[in-house]
């Protein structure tokens, strides 16, 4: 029997300054950033920004993106600043509130959804983690994960087992220069992502804690190989 690969630690840098704030439970609607509204039956992907931000963020990249689905950014339900965060920084391995809350906001949003159906999440840093807990909670909630420049919260959590089983594809988008990444930390993400998901890895070797053309282009490729799988399941 193996030995399961320990869960990594993305504690980061203590900030002590300022401090992540609940600020509400529910996903604020009016902080919604789309491509465009969802028709009947149309695959939509989640986008979720990372500490401190907002949902002005990510909703750039999609221009780059496969044109095919449709594209929403949402707001963390917690204040960090003038900024929003999805979960506790430094990350607390012991306390998942934080992070249960903005879950469980994020999966009422998608539960009220009144059209279009939620297929993926790409998530960047906190994100990254949120979109990781969704898949951890409910294996099947989601047909795919794309986490940029972060991992898994580090504690084992009882949907591991199962998502291990399920193994649906993520991909791991992330820089070789990034700070909050040593070597011994990106070796744990490598091989929890290898032990519980489908992992396709992309590592921008003097990329930061970001996204650039590479990481970017291997995202756009990773969701269009996603559709094509879709439509011939479909067919």
């Amino acid at each position: 029997m193996s030995t399961p690969s320990p869960t990594p630690d993305l504690r980061g840098p203590d900030p002590r300054i300022p401090t992540v704030t609940p600020a509400t439970r529910e996903i604020e609607r009016s902080a919604e950033r789309w491509t465009r509204l969802p028709r009947e039956g149309e695959r939509v992907v989640l986008l979720l920004h990372g500490l401190g931000s907002s949902e002005d963020d990510l909703i750039s990249l999609a221009p780059f993106l496969p044109q095919g689905l449709v594209y929403v950014s949402l707001r963390g339900i917690h204040r960090y600043g003038p900024g929003w965060a999805w979960l506790g920084h430094p990350v607390d391995a012991a306390d998942r509130t934080l992070l249960e809350a903005s879950a469980e906001a994020v999966e009422r949003w998608i539960g009220d959804l009144e059209h279009g159906t939620v297929v993926g999440a790409v998530g960047f840093s906190q994100g990254a983690m949120l979109a990781l807990e969704l898949l951890r909670r409910r294996p099947a909630s989601l047909d795919w994960v794309a986490q940029l420049s972060g991992g898994p919260f580090p504690a084992r959590l009882p949907g591991d087992e199962e998502l291990a089983r399920r193994r649906p594809p993520v991909l791991w988008g992330h820089g070789g220069l990034d700070p909050l990444f040593d070597a011994a930390l990106e070796t744990q993400v490598r091989q929890w992502l290898e032990a519980h998901v489908d992992v396709t890895e992309e590592r921008s070797p003097l990329l930061g804690h970001g996204v650039d053309e590479q990481v970017l282009g291997a995202l756009a490729a990773f969701i269009a190989e996603r559709e094509t799988a879709a439509s011939g399941r479909a067919s």
